[in-house]
């Protein structure tokens, strides 16, 4: 070690009790600013794994020789141990499956700070750091070092203990009278470290929760070709209110397309829970009037006092039927359906029936249409027609005009061409959520992607 280094670390450790004032003097304002430091290292850096590894960096550079830290994350362990001149190791495991450390466990039950003395040599010496150290090599490079004490101290916050850190010196050191400044630098290390997992934590549940939000890959159903666009309102949340689903057999295909009343992930959880009713439902009955009726009827018996979670859905139920499919639509307070002929013409299919959730009881009713090859049904919600750009909202005049000359054209040409319109259209001014879904009778053609 250099002299520096050793310089440094006697600085913070050293016993200034019978030293003058103004070396006392010093050494507090150097604790006070190393243990800022230490608290900045680990708040600093939002990847916990990489916050531990500064930590003990921090450590090794200006305190000790032998630095570990180990947290507990749910039920993930993670843990960074190094030494003077050897590179730091980091490991994460699953801490109620492979388990901790004798000695750290010892701490984390106790949440009190346990001083270790180190035999001299021997099985003994090895047996001892294993129970501080999980890491074999740690352990045979702090044994190299002679380290004669090892310090565990709990990090806890909030009311429990989550962690514990492990310093040593090397050999003829050790930590004096220094063990209220270690106090403190472990109470400073868990604070930062707790704000580091929260956040974490928060991360991985919100990256869980939008994957699970996500709408999911198309399937491909033979001589049908589906194409979907979707955009949220806020960026940044990466799901939102509207929703899209196709499922089930091939001979008997259901389209849903819908929107929930407000933004975010609040607003994608109802979505998640009205796709999955949906769902349910057609194990029962696959007409879509029914299914309606049914999901309806769940909205209304789960809504608080209070809930406005209002939802508006089209559902399409697809078969084939000589040569062409036979399409049953239902619509609950939803924008109505566009044919979209393989010769051009453009016309609504209308199906009466309010929105879900406004009322027990509601019934929805059908209305059926035949897709002869090259025909295109689209599906969109209303951040489509209300995007509101310069020249006011984009409207049903725009998106006709948009679907103008893509009669037999690919589904993905249909839905490219309303899509890149509204986008145009809006430029960079806020807007809702946006879904597009557009189901063509297309023989023998793949499912687009």
């Amino acid at each position: 070690m250099s002299i520096s280094v050793r310089e440094r670390h006697a600085r913070l450790l050293a016993d200034s009790r019978s030293s003058e004032p103004r070396a006392r003097l010093a050494q507090a304002v150097s604790r006070a600013e190393f243990l800022l430091r230490a608290s900045r290292s680990v708040s600093a850096v939002q990847n916990p794994q990489r916050a531990l590894e500064a930590l003990v960096a921090l450590l090794l550079d200006d305190l000790v020789d032998v630095a570990g830290v180990v947290v507990r994350s749910g039920a993930w362990q993670l843990s960074t141990v190094g030494t003077q001149g050897a590179q730091p190791h980091s490991q994460t495991s699953r801490w109620v499956v492979d388990g901790s450390p004798s000695a750290i466990e010892q701490v984390l039950r106790s949440s009190v700070a346990e001083e270790v003395a180190l035999p001299a040599s021997g099985p003994g010496r090895a047996r001892v750091l294993r129970s501080l150290l999980a890491d074999e090599d740690a352990v045979a490079q702090v044994d190299s070092l002679g380290v004669e004490q090892l310090v565990a101290l709990p990090l806890g916050a909030r009311g429990r203990s989550f962690g514990v850190l492990v310093l040593g010196r090397g050999q003829g050191f050790g930590f004096g009278e220094s063990h209220g400044f270690l106090d403190d630098l472990a109470e400073r290390v868990a604070v930062g470290l707790d704000a580091t997992l929260v956040v974490a934590e928060s991360r991985y549940v919100a990256g869980v929760l939008r994957r699970s939000l996500a709408p999911d890959d198309l399937p491909e159903i033979p001589d049908l070709d589906l194409a979907t666009f979707y955009r949220v309102a806020h960026e940044s949340e990466d799901v939102g209110g509207d929703f899209l689903d196709v499922h089930g057999p091939h001979d008997d295909v259901l389209v849903l397309c819908g929107d929930v009343a407000g933004k975010g992930v609040e607003a994608a959880v109802h979505a998640k829970r009205i796709r999955n009713a949906v769902r349910t439902a057609s194990f029962v009955d696959r007409r879509p009037g029914w299914v309606l009726g049914l999901v309806n009827q769940v909205v209304v018996a789960e809504a608080g006092p209070d809930d406005e979670s209002l939802a508006t859905a089209t559902c399409l139920r697809l078969r084939h039927r000589e040569g062409r499919f036979e399409v049953d639509v239902a619509n609950a307070g939803h924008p109505p359906a566009l044919l979209l002929r393989a010769d051009g013409e453009v016309t609504e299919v209308t199906a009466g029936g309010i929105a879900l959730g406004l009322l027990e009881g509601s019934d929805y009713d059908e209305t059926t249409v035949h897709l002869a090859p090259g025909d295109t049904l689209l599906l969109h919600t209303d951040g489509v027609t209300e995007a509101r750009g310069a020249e006011g909202m984009f409207g049903d005049d725009r998106l006709r005009a948009a679907l103008a000359g893509m009669g037999g054209l690919p589904a993905r040409s249909v839905v490219d061409a309303v899509a890149i319109a509204v986008t145009d259209h809006l430029g960079d001014r806020p807007h809702d959520d946006i879904a597009l879904v557009a189901v063509q009778h297309r023989p023998g053609r793949e499912q687009a992607r």
